[in-house]
């Protein structure tokens, strides 16, 4: 079992159009447990930059790490720990309703290579949802039922939009075809359907578990999540 000083730094890296903030519920509760955790800022949100600067961003938060991590890569998050993730410090790969993309691959051609209608286009960005309310709708479409409308809002006032360039760039490196890699599907998903999440996870080879929630069970059950993403970052061993 992997100890406190042997622990390796865990860096999570957030989806499109959100920020690190989506990973606060678990943050807090993971270093209060005894684990360095660091949540990145992608540069592709908010800008026009693309999956290679993205990409920088984690190489960066590794080598600032100077040891072993665990990359955890949510939803477009994925696509740069994937691009990133062949480094020597990198020991397992995990990915949370997300990305896991091939070589040649971008997240939108993974999608079927159009963008969904409720998707806005503009100026090099895309928004997730052509209004306000379209995103709320789909934000609300996620959530847990009994759920009050106004969390969707005020999630929703906290999106900005995507760079459209990091939805269509190719990655050219992959990490999970050197590296341990386990996929957290997400069976109650709204956004990311968990059909496709199977064939994600299928294709990468990597260790699935199961888990009944929607897209962002870091915020749904956070200290249950918190504590499974501990025991896969410590390598120790989960029932799928």
């Amino acid at each position: 079992m992997t100890t406190s000083s042997t622990r390796p730094r865990i860096i999570l890296v957030h989806g499109a159009w959100v920020g690190p903030w989506e990973f606060e519920p678990i943050v807090q509760i993971l270093r209060g447990d005894g684990w360095d955790v660091d949540a990145i800022d992608l540069p592709s949100t908010g800008s026009t930059e693309g999956l290679l600067a993205d990409a920088a961003a984690v190489t960066a938060a590794i080598e600032r790490a100077d040891g072993p991590v665990v990359l955890v890569g949510h939803s477009y998050g994925g696509a740069p720990i994937t691009q990133a993730g062949d480094h020597p410090s990198v020991e397992r790969l995990v990915y949370i309703a997300a990305f896991a993309l091939d070589a040649g691959e971008s997240a939108l051609a993974a999608m079927g290579g159009v963008l969904p209608d409720a998707w806005g286009v503009d100026d090099g960005q895309v928004t997730m949802g052509r209004t306000r309310e379209e995103r709320v709708d789909m934000i609300a479409s996620d959530m847990p039922p009994g759920v009050p409308r106004e969390v969707s809002e005020q999630l929703a006032d906290l999106f900005r939009p995507q760079s459209l360039r990091s939805l269509i760039d190719e990655l050219t490196q992959v990490a999970w075809r050197t590296k341990p890699a386990t996929y957290i599907l997400t069976e109650n998903d709204g956004i990311v359907p968990p059909p496709f999440q199977e064939s994600l996870a299928a294709r990468s080879g990597a260790d699935v578990i199961r888990i009944p929630h929607g897209h962002a069970p870091f915020q749904e059950d956070p200290a249950g999540f918190a504590a499974l993403l501990a025991r896969v970052a410590a390598a120790e061993s989960v029932a799928n």
